[in-house]
């Protein structure tokens, strides 16, 4: 009791109360200061997205600034083209700050057609990110050799990026692309752009953040770990390469990771702690054990399959083109 009353009565000191009101104002002070100076949260209404790019791309398509996919699609036989990258960045971010920084230069990356089905117009989004101010971006093969069964064969469909603001860019060129490893470098018409720095020699048990679009679910970010780096064998980018899988020339560096994605997110940015891209996005996979005596079958997964920074430098590199494989007859 003695030394609540002796704290009491020091409260009331004219120099306690003066020390109390400077420790308040300081509190509170460094409150209001932060939440002044916090960045505004960023809110997706993908509906209002998608309405946007369409309604942007549609302006773009009269005034002729785009180039249809499939005349894009001729140039995917290009093997390289030499890019300045960003150097690597080593200041570690906090997630929330990391967002806004990686949002800053990743796209939907898609095409936009009329829909025989219903007339409609439908953005078919995946992902993609800025390498240079610019604009040249790294998405995934796949993405750039897409079809759209449904697009009405008079108009076509048109290849697109947009960021997060919904601003829709043309593609205008296909810089360089590799079916193996299923990557592929874009040129869209646009400067100015706040690049991503590649980083390569990613490692087993690093923290990872994903940025993608998983099913339209635009610019959701997920975090994760490297959770093994390993060599493929087969070509990534292919289609049918799920059912027929061919082999590649070469083995192919990449990363399975904890992140969650989905379908949708191909080509988006795998990124450390300081934003540098580790990977990009390439396909997810589950694995099913059926005994074939009708029990309900074990789904195993999914384990997530990304290909690493290292191969998207291989496209700025020269480099000899895939060996044609010989089939030999059956003896």
């Amino acid at each position: 009791m003695r030394a609540l009353r002796q704290k009491k009565r020091a409260c009331h000191s004219p120099v306690g109360a003066w020390v109390l009101v400077l420790l308040l104002s300081l509190v509170f002070g460094h409150w209001s200061f932060s939440a002044e100076t916090a960045p505004p949260r960023f809110v997706v209404d993908d509906e209002a997205f998608e309405d946007t790019v369409i309604a942007s791309a549609q302006k773009l398509m009269k005034q002729g600034k785009l180039v249809r996919a499939d005349v894009l699609q001729k140039q995917l036989s290009r093997i390289f083209s030499p890019v300045k990258f960003a150097p690597p960045s080593s200041q570690k971010l906090a997630p929330p700050e990391l967002y806004d920084r990686v949002r800053e230069s990743t796209l939907a990356i898609g095409t936009v057609y009329e829909c025989t089905n219903c007339s409609d117009w439908h953005f078919n989004s995946a992902a993609g990110f800025v390498l240079t101010e610019d604009g040249v971006v790294s998405t995934a093969y796949h993405v750039a050799n897409g079809k759209d069964e449904e697009a009405n064969p008079k108009t076509g469909s048109f290849l697109v990026a947009a960021n997060s603001t919904g601003k829709v860019f043309p593609v205008k060129e296909i810089l360089a692309a590799d079916v193996e490893s299923d990557t592929c470098l874009l040129r869209i018409e646009a400067t100015g752009f706040k690049p991503l720095a590649l980083r390569t020699g990613a490692r087993t048990g690093e923290r990872v953040f994903c940025l993608s679009h998983p099913d339209g679910n635009h610019f959701l970010f997920s975090e994760g770990m490297v959770a093994r780096v390993h060599l493929m064998h087969d070509v990534l980018g292919a289609d049918g390469a799920d059912d027929k899988p061919e082999r590649a020339s070469r083995p192919i560096l990449c990363l399975n990771i904890t992140a969650d994605f989905a379908p949708g997110s191909s080509g988006g940015p795998v990124v450390d702690e300081a934003g540098n891209v580790v990977a990009l996005v390439q396909s997810i996979a589950n694995f099913v054990d059926d005994d074939g005596k009708g029990a309900s079958p074990l789904v195993v997964g999914p384990v997530r399959y990304c290909v690493s920074a290292e191969e998207i430098v291989r496209l700025t590199q020269p480099h000899d083109p895939p060996a044609k494989k010989r089939r030999t007859k059956k003896k």
